[in-house]
């Protein structure tokens, strides 16, 4: 089992998951909804979205091994598959959040000039920034709703 300080990994890695995917599906929806702020946004928004990949990873993988050392429980099932669900939606709100950057804010977008007219088009930028608000909503519900989970399985008698 990976622990830290002689505690398992997953209670103290999932705290960052659910103080930061929180944060990341809000950038995602300010960014998508005011396009005054996309310059501030685009940078911490691609880096915490990037980043909460690996970490959603490593805290499911600690989980399923701290999974094994207690008994099964109806709770623990639930909350073990609500974590395979936020693993794949931040996979998902990952490559969602870089498609609308790539599309909807220009010093990334140049990068990416081989793309032309589909980065450049109106509807598709539109469709981008809509389908980055909403992966960033699930993707905070899925991040309660997994938090919850979890706080149950532990809590509940």
């Amino acid at each position: 089992m990976i622990e830290i300080a002689g505690l398992p990994a997953h209670i103290l890695l999932i705290h960052a998951v659910v103080v930061l995917a929180p944060i990341a599906g809000l950038a995602a929806i300010v960014f998508a909804a005011v396009p005054r702020w996309r310059g501030q946004l685009a940078w911490p928004l691609g880096v915490l979205s990037l980043g909460l990949v690996p970490l959603s990873l490593l805290t499911a993988q600690a989980g399923e091994q701290l999974e094994e050392t207690r008994p099964a429980s109806a709770l623990i099932r639930e909350h073990a598959e609500q974590g395979d669900v936020l693993k794949a939606v931040s996979v998902v709100f990952f490559v969602v959040v870089a498609a609308a950057l790539i599309a909807g804010y220009d010093p990334i977008g140049r990068h990416f000039s081989f793309l032309g007219r589909l980065r450049t088009n109106p509807a598709v930028r539109m469709t981008l920034l809509v389908l980055a608000a909403v992966a960033g909503a699930f993707f905070i519900y899925q991040s309660i709703i997994t938090g919850h989970s979890g706080a149950a399985s532990v809590w509940a008698r």
